[in-house]
């Protein structure tokens, strides 16, 4: 059981380091495709988007607003 949990936890740290890769500051303040965790209230689907905006600040507004009211977006790095 501890095997697998440590295999688990393994994977769970490379997978964020994978997606970490181009979290970094500068590109939050680049042009691309953004990608953003969208959370919501009210029982809808929590999900990740890709957004096409002029920088971070910008995707996570669009992402939300189109997954409607009650939301909220977190950018999670330029794909």
């Amino acid at each position: 059981m501890k095997k697998i949990l440590a295999a688990a936890l393994a994977m769970s740290a490379l997978s964020a380091v994978a997606i970490a890769q181009d979290a970094t500051r500068e590109n939050y303040f680049k042009a691309g495709n953004h990608q953003i965790y969208v959370w919501c209230t009210g029982g809808k689907g929590d999900k990740s988007v890709t957004v096409q905006a002029a920088n971070g600040e910008e995707a996570i507004k669009k992402a939300a607003s189109e997954a409607g009211a009650n939301c909220w977006g977190v950018w999670q790095g330029l794909k």
